[in-house]
């Protein structure tokens, strides 16, 4: 069943890249990628594709960039995709976007929700001088990391780790613990709690 399901995958950093090859890795019917647009660096501007794109390009998966997913998103509805998967995207999706697939959006954050809502939360941990981070698997809404989550797993945050050895500790967790919900989404055994709004930061 999980091969045969039409998976469209929205991320854009290092960060989201090993979740799109753990689903590679699996034989996932990734039909296409969704990604932020390039960016100019470097004092010569030169146009960096985003990582996530590099990684699809290289699988040769079709893939979208657009400007603004409130209006361009009519070609993501023609992939049929039959479950959104989203990781550090960086754009709030419409919700004519999230519905469409019959098993809905998940997405794969990088903290232990409700705490450190939205972007950077690897950074904001390291800063907080957090003893432990996590993964939190969720569904998918229009508020900012507010949907009902269906599984976590805490991360121990070292002494000595930065916030590129965290990110690769939790992106490892987040494919594993991704991997391990995907089928009982796909099964209809998923429980999805709703968050304490009070507990959120």
């Amino acid at each position: 069943m999980l091969k045969s399901t039409r998976i469209v995958f929205m991320g854009t950093p290092a960060f989201a890249c090993t979740i799109l090859q753990r689903l590679l890795n699996e034989n996932c019917q990734v039909v296409g990628v969704v990604s932020q647009p390039d960016k100019k660096v470097g004092r010569k501007q030169l146009l960096q594709m985003t990582p996530v794109k590099e990684l699809a390009l290289a699988n040769q998966l079709p893939v979208l960039q657009p400007v603004s997913i409130k209006t361009e998103y009519t070609d993501i509805l023609a992939w049929n995709p039959d479950l959104i998967i989203t990781c550090a995207y960086g754009q709030i999706i419409p919700d004519i976007v999230l519905n469409t697939p019959v098993y809905g959006s998940i997405n794969v954050h990088a903290s232990l929700l409700p705490k450190l809502r939205g972007g950077a939360p690897i950074h904001k941990a390291i800063i907080n001088g957090d003893k432990e981070s996590g993964i939190s698997i969720m569904r998918m809404v229009k508020k900012m990391d507010a949907g009902a989550v269906m599984a976590q797993r805490k991360v121990i945050i070292e002494q000595q780790d930065t916030t590129g050895s965290l990110s690769d500790k939790l992106s490892l967790a987040g494919a594993d613990l991704l991997m391990e919900c995907i089928p009982l989404i796909l099964n209809g055994t998923a429980v999805f709690r709703e968050q304490d709004e009070a507990a959120a930061t």
